[in-house]
């Protein structure tokens, strides 16, 4: 099932010159329970990250690309709860593609147009999402249409 709001455009990680021809992609999305915001998100959203999971997880599968099934689905993981909890579109937006060189994850919870990881305090309950994604993924940003995006090479002679 493809999104059902504005695609923008598919950024690209400043890596060196290889080949970025997009070989294979999934795009799905869910709805969002209303929340004000502060609030908890509803269960029935969150435990749609699980869901998000497993469906990534076979289709990494699927690609060859089991070495990335760990590092992919813990960002993915942060990336679609934070579009939950933070979004402001009554609809979450998943996509995950990949190339000769690298396996993007994009989430979408509504426009975005920054993002910033902090440091939380030791006992602070959240907050450490985009600090995991910043150090795990190899590349990560906001694309034009305010898709949050993340990115793992695929090391040469995998996938």
């Amino acid at each position: 099932m493809t999104p059902s709001f504005p695609p923008g455009k598919i950024e690209r990680a400043s890596l060196p010159a290889r080949d970025q021809t997009l070989s294979a992609h999934i795009a799905f999305s869910f709805p969002r329970t209303p929340v004000e915001p502060g609030m908890t998100p509803a269960t029935r959203d969150l435990v749609r990250v699980g869901e998000v999971r497993r469906v990534c997880s076979a289709k990494l599968r699927g690609w060859g690309l089991q070495h990335c099934v760990d590092p992919a689905l813990l960002l993915l993981s942060e990336l679609v709860t934070n579009a939950i909890w933070h979004g402001s579109d009554h609809r979450i937006g998943v996509r995950l593609s990949r190339t000769s060189t690298e396996v993007k994850i994009q989430a979408w919870g509504g426009p975005v147009t920054a993002l910033t990881a902090r440091a939380p305090d030791a006992l602070d309950e959240h907050g450490r999402g985009l600090l995991l994604v910043s150090t795990i993924a190899d590349g990560w940003g906001i694309n034009d249409a305010g898709w949050v995006w993340c990115t793992i090479v695929i090391n040469s002679g995998a996938g």
